[in-house]
């Protein structure tokens, strides 16, 4: 009976990490629609943001503990910390909305949150196939798929900018809240920025494997 082959360990990291990653955009998504009410998720996103932080911890020390790696040891390690920005991003989104004391929620906000579950949920695919990186054109067609889930990211945040200093209806009240929006919106184009930068550590794997 044939053997059958253990999958490498950094493998499976990163697909476990993913996963808590598109958990953590779901939450993300829920949050942002639902702001304010949802403020009370506040705990569960920071709870996220340990769970990714240990996803880190362990990589760094199989890292530190391993002769043999599936591919550069700095790419591996680039590639942890870049996933650990993508949560680190949606946790200051979310409590970003709560020190700004923002009265509710921006359309442009609700899009940035979905693209960025979307770009998760492609983050998922890309590292389930991810062990066959040399031969499965499915990796990266998946990492530059993000890319262009980012490249929509930065149209909506420029529209919303947009929309933000042209926004009429704001009394000289609630003038504040360009600024806090300024820096939440700033937040949500970082948490795709990162997206992509952990996709294009995979991109340049695979382009140096070819």
């Amino acid at each position: 009976m044939a053997r059958i082959k253990k999958e490498d360990p950094f493998y499976t990291l990163f697909k476990q990490f993913a996963a808590e990653i598109k958990a953590t955009g779901e939450d993300y998504v829920k949050f942002v629609e639902g702001y304010p009410g949802s403020i009370a998720m506040i705990p569960v996103m920071k709870l996220h943001e340990a769970r990714s932080d240990e996803f880190v911890r362990k990589i760094m020390k199989e890292l530190y503990t391993s002769f043999i790696t599936p591919f550069d040891r700095d790419d591996i390690s680039n590639l942890a910390l870049r996933l650990d920005d993508i949560v680190d991003y949606m946790e200051g989104v979310c409590t970003g909305l709560d020190l700004f004391n923002m009265s509710g929620t921006r359309v442009e906000a609700r899009q940035m949150a979905g693209l960025a579950l979307e770009a998760a949920k492609e983050l998922v695919g890309m590292f389930d196939h991810l062990p066959d990186y040399k031969n499965d054109p499915v990796v990266m067609e998946k990492a530059i798929a993000v890319g262009h889930i980012e490249d929509e990211g930065d149209e909506v945040y420029e529209q919303g900018l947009r929309q933000l200093f042209h926004d009429d209806t704001l009394d000289e009240a609630r003038r504040g809240h360009v600024v806090g929006w300024m820096r939440v919106f700033d937040r949500m184009e970082g948490c795709l920025d990162a997206c992509d930068h952990a996709a294009g550590v995979v991109r340049s794997v695979v382009m140096k494997s070819a």
